[in-house]
């Protein structure tokens, strides 16, 4: 929860408010009880700090913790004052007890401070000493010059009892310095913090210097005035524990100084001086009090300049190495791999790359989870990094993708084996034993004429592709016809997505009959592309395009409205269904079926009047598409099992997938008639299938001894040249079809 400006604004003002009634009872008889107050205050203070402790992770914890021990003496220590004073009336000795309790807050809040600040690295740590130490040198000079020289001047009972006055208001200094160096670092957003801190020490100094003052002239009293100070430091203290513990406190990182941070030590050395000089019309010399702090103070300057180039410099290093390098392998990125690419062929080196691609890698995430997989990412780097030379880039392009820059062109196709075979061992994830493989594509650049750097990127990818075209955990070198499919293929992406924006697509039609009566019981929708330029297009080749360049779901919908309005208005409707072939990725949209439906409705049709024809590799997924076909089932439309016994289907897919009917593949049909093995075959499907009640319907019948074999055997219908050609489904004209010779 973020804490707004509102908020903090409010935090602010009550902490102000509290010092308030200090100030009205001043020089009242109530006035030395208000110490009771402050003492309770304190320890309400303490609690909420711990209860930050509590909300704190990492050294934060510890630094709240202490902050509270801290504001917790203090309160012990003003309760033990207000006993002598209000209930012993006993003389309170200075130094006394009590101070040990005032003077351990300073001490245990500046511990607590730095643990919260994060100055964790030496250059940090050294960089904040310094800056404090000049802060702290300035703001002794500008106390020295404006108070402590009449501490000084008055003098006190003992040697110890000054020491004892100086303490307060220079471990206030200590403080302040700190505080503002940690608000500095805080992050927009979570300063709110940091100021209560600031504005509570600032009173705290306030009160601490005046006490000091105020006792070496003897002239202090409980309650006076300037207590007040006390109050508005515990009051802004218990608000900054009660919304660090909403919101804990964000730095930046460590050695990365804004502006403010980098100016901070300046402003009160600059004060100071300021300070020093504008004495001296008054009469009053500087002397060593305020001489040396200055003195100190310069010298620390210029360490502190040298610090901050010394750390710039290693700062840096730092971040170009982050810059360049995978943060989870530790080799280079995709930004160092383009640098030295682009060095290599701009300087007429000989170039190479063999990129890697990690097979089936989600399914490691997927199944061990993605710690496993950051696991076999490393591991895979090591291996890259162990196969490859000094003078070879490797990097992690992102993801499961590697690559190897290398200047030795020779024996490439040996390099990308002993790839492989440093990838095939498995190694230990957790409990499991993981093995990996990769497709491997390798490309080199032209010759000393130069080779674009983006056109090696993109024969490498070509051919890495092109090995996992060949059953992967393999490698291919590049070849010019890799580039000329790619052109083709970007040609046909680009002429069919123009062929959708048009709708320039249209429609055939192919009965679907009575095997007895040749009586027409459907019609298959078939998509049908004539290129103005290159004449009809098979849709072997344009459905594969789309379903790659993700068109499919477009084409598919497009096919399942013009398919729906061009048969409700058919004459031959009311007895027929129509049929749809739908791609398995069209079916992993979650709003599929509300399509399906809202496209019935409004052509006017009968979910029943629908079969939607899937191919059986869809069967390979037994969640999302299957779980889309039994919706589109509870719906009314039917599902069909396209070119059954060509892809993944097997008895134990088959009476667990939601269909009505089972479309039989041509290549069983095509012997039915000569080969007695095919048609036991044949005979054997239908028995299954009616016994898990399965309608069948045979494709591909192109003659009448297959078509009298298969009603023999039992098929009730069936599709194919022998019953028509895909054609416009106005040319269905009749409810019976007579076989035609082919």
């Amino acid at each position: 929860m973020l804490l707004r400006q509102r908020q903090v604004a409010t935090l602010v003002a009550i902490s102000l408010a509290t010092g308030v009634p200090i100030i009205l009872l001043a020089h009242t008889a109530a006035a030395p009880y208000t110490q009771l107050a402050s003492s309770t205050l304190a320890c309400v203070a303490a609690v909420l700090c711990s209860l930050a402790a509590r909300r704190a992770i990492g050294l934060a914890r510890g630094g709240w913790g202490l902050i509270a021990a801290g504001l917790a003496t203090w309160g012990l220590g003003n309760f033990y004052w207000s006993y002598n004073e209000l209930i012993a009336h006993a003389e309170v000795l200075f130094p006394s007890w009590a101070d040990l309790g005032y003077l351990l807050f300073p001490v245990l809040a500046a511990a607590g401070l730095f643990l919260i600040s994060g100055w964790t690295t030496v250059g940090s740590r050294l960089t904040v000493l310094l800056d404090g130490l000049i802060a702290g040198c300035a703001l002794f000079a500008i106390a020295w010059a404006v108070t402590l020289r009449s501490v000084w001047e008055a003098g006190a009972d003992s040697a110890f009892a000054f020491v004892v006055s100086l303490a307060y208001p220079v471990s206030d200094i200590v403080l302040v310095t700190m505080a503002v160096l940690i608000a500095a670092r805080t992050r927009r957003g979570g300063r709110g913090v940091g100021l209560l801190l600031i504005i509570g020490l600032a009173g705290l100094a306030t009160s601490d210097t005046m006490f000091a003052l105020d006792t070496s002239a003897g002239t202090y009293y409980t309650g006076q005035p300037t207590d007040a100070g006390f109050f508005l430091c515990f009051a802004a203290f218990g608000a900054a524990g009660w919304a660090a513990a909403r919101q804990p406190m964000v730095f930046d990182e460590t050695g990365v100084m804004n502006r403010l941070q980098i100016m901070l030590p300046y402003v009160p050395f600059g004060l100071a001086a300021a300070v020093a000089v504008g004495q001296v019309p008054a009469g009053v010399t500087s002397d060593a009090a305020v001489a040396v702090p200055m003195l100190a103070g310069l010298v620390l300057i210029l360490l502190r300049q040298l610090s901050t180039l010394l750390h710039n410099s290693a700062l840096t290093r730092r971040l170009r190495h982050q810059a360049y390098h995978d943060p989870l392998t530790g080799l280079g990125n995709r930004a160092l791999f383009n640098e030295r690419l682009d060095q290599a062929l701009s300087s007429g080196r000989p170039a190479a790359i063999v990129y890697l691609d990690l097979d089936d890698f989600k399914m490691i995430n997927d199944s061990l989870g993605h710690d496993a997989g950051d696991i076999v990412l490393r591991t895979v780097g090591d291996r890259l990094a162990a196969c490859s030379t000094a003078e070879d880039t490797v990097a992690r392009l992102g993801g499961d993708e590697f690559a190897v820059l290398t200047g030795r062109v020779d024996g490439l196709e040996a390099q990308a084996e002993r790839l492989l075979y440093a990838l095939r061992e498995p190694f230990e994830v957790g409990s499991r034993m993981v093995r990996v493989s990769a497709s491997v594509g390798i490309a080199v650049a032209a010759g000393p004429e130069g080779t674009r750097p983006e056109d090696l990127r993109k024969n490498v990818d070509l051919a890495m592709y092109a090995a996992k075209g060949q059953g992967k955990n393999t490698y291919a070198m590049f070849e010019l016809s890799m580039r000329q499919g790619f052109d083709r293929e970007m040609m046909w992406r680009a002429e069919l997505g123009q062929a959708l924006a048009d709708r320039s697509l249209h429609l055939a039609y192919q009965p679907i009959v009575g095997l007895a009566g040749h009586r027409v019981v459907g019609v298959e929708a078939l998509a049908r592309w004539d290129h103005p330029g290159l004449g009809p297009v098979a849709p072997e080749v344009f459905i594969p395009v789309a379903e790659r360049a993700a068109l499919i779901g477009e084409l598919g919908m497009f096919m399942l409205r013009r398919a729906c309005a061009e048969f409700a208005a058919w004459p031959g409707a009311r007895d027929a269904y129509l049929s749809v072939n739908v791609s398995p990725l069209q079916m992993l949209d979650p709003e599929f079926t509300a399509m399906v439906v809202a496209t019935l409705a409004e052509a006017g049709l009968r979910p029943q009047q629908l079969v939607l024809e899937v191919t059986e590799n869809a069967l390979a997924d037994e969640s999302e598409v299957i779980g889309t076909l039994a919706q589109l089932r509870a719906t009314g439309v039917r599902i069909a099992i396209d070119d059954f016994g060509t892809g993944y289907a097997s008895l134990r897919y088959l009476h667990l997938f939601p269909a009505d009917i089972v479309k039989i593949d041509r290549t069983y049909v095509q012997d039915i008639a000569r080969d007695p093995a095919a048609v036991r075959i044949v005979g054997t499907l239908w028995q299954l299938f009616g016994a898990i009640g399965l309608t069948a319907v045979a494709e591909g019948i192109e003659d009448p001894a297959q078509a009298a074999m298969l009603l023999e055997l039992g098929c009730p219908f069936g599709q194919g040249f022998l019953y028509g050609y895909p054609a416009p489904l106005g040319s269905l004209t009749s409810l019976v079809v007579d076989p035609v010779s082919v």
